[in-house]
């Protein structure tokens, strides 16, 4: 699918599915859009444009290099986005500025490109730039407020479950599992986070962008930078409930522990008085004696009630 975005007047204008004769004869364009092209839409862009897309391999580097390219007439981007859905995924895209005009390639859909394009329809003229750059900064902007939402979210489920390790309420495994998909997460946020820091860095010191929007690329360099604080304090904050629930799992575990090993003591003595009266030796002084039974399961009693007094007494119990 290809959509086009073309700005007269201030005003933008969107073609969704134009055919390859209607791209050639639009004027204005600031943006085209490939989400999960075919192999003819995808070669016809790059022909026609004099462009060419990362592949599947270039997709998966993490170079520096793999990430952000200029070249005399392009400047190549790819960036990891998350996918707002019931579990966190990063979809790769192409950010390709050549000349005034913004070409991105996806695969699949991704909700922020509908947001972004909403937040350009509904920006006043004077913000409206015939630039490729200006959608692709609005792009990061909108992303930028997303991954907000998710450690936002993030946050309150940490407040969540650190309402229950302090009442100990749970300690069960699934909250352990729920601990670390939150550090998946937050691990995948600050990967994607850190990669728009670079590319906005690089951004920065292009001489032809710096002059068109300097303040707008500070402003995104330090919210990306409170963004990385907030993520690495949720991080901090996880490692740290995951060694308060492993400390109150040992505790748990001693105490169970604890209660066997009193219960092991304490009837150690009376199992070694029923071994010395269980055994069938001809002499014994106490085998005839009408009270020996009584006076045996007596001591026996009482051997117990001595450790447990003593174990009180030390506070074991």
């Amino acid at each position: 699918m290809i959509r086009v975005y073309t700005i007269s007047q201030g005003k933008i204008n969107q073609y969704k599915n134009p055919s390859f004769k209607e791209i050639d004869s639009l004027e204005n364009m600031v943006w085209i859009d490939l989400q999960s092209p075919t192999r003819e839409e995808k070669e016809f862009i790059e022909k026609n444009y004099h462009i060419e897309f990362f592949t599947s391999q270039e997709l998966q580097e993490i170079e520096s290099s793999s990430r952000f390219l200029e070249t005399d007439e392009t400047v190549e981007m790819n960036l990891g986005f998350l996918s707002n859905e019931a579990e966190l995924t990063v979809q790769s895209v192409t950010f390709i500025l050549k000349e005034n005009l913004l070409f991105t390639y996806r695969q699949g859909d991704l909700k922020i490109f509908a947001e972004t394009v909403r937040r350009l329809k509904s920006a006043s003229s004077s913000e409206k730039k015939e630039h490729g750059l200006n959608v692709f900064l609005t792009v990061l902007e909108t992303r930028i407020d997303g991954d907000a939402d998710l450690i936002e979210g993030i946050n309150r489920k940490l407040n969540g479950i650190s309402k229950e390790l302090i009442s100990q309420q749970s300690l069960k495994q699934d909250l352990l599992l729920g601990i670390a998909q939150l550090q998946e997460n937050v691990m995948l946020l600050h990967e994607t986070i850190t990669e728009k820091q670079r590319v906005v860095s690089s951004l920065v010191r292009i001489p032809e962008f710096n002059r068109i929007e300097s303040e707008r690329l500070k402003i995104i360099l330090k919210d990306i930078a409170s963004l990385l604080q907030h993520s690495q304090f949720s991080s901090e904050r996880l490692e740290y409930l995951q060694n308060t629930f492993l400390g109150l799992v040992n505790i748990e575990q001693n105490q169970v522990i604890k209660i066997f090993t009193v219960v092991t003591v304490v009837f150690m003595p009376p199992t070694l008085i029923a071994s010395i009266y269980g055994m069938n030796f001809t002499f014994m002084p106490e085998l005839k004696w009408m009270a020996g039974y009584p006076f045996a399961i007596a001591l026996m009693i009482f051997s117990s009630l001595i450790f447990l007094w003593y174990f009180k007494r030390k506070r074991w119990l």
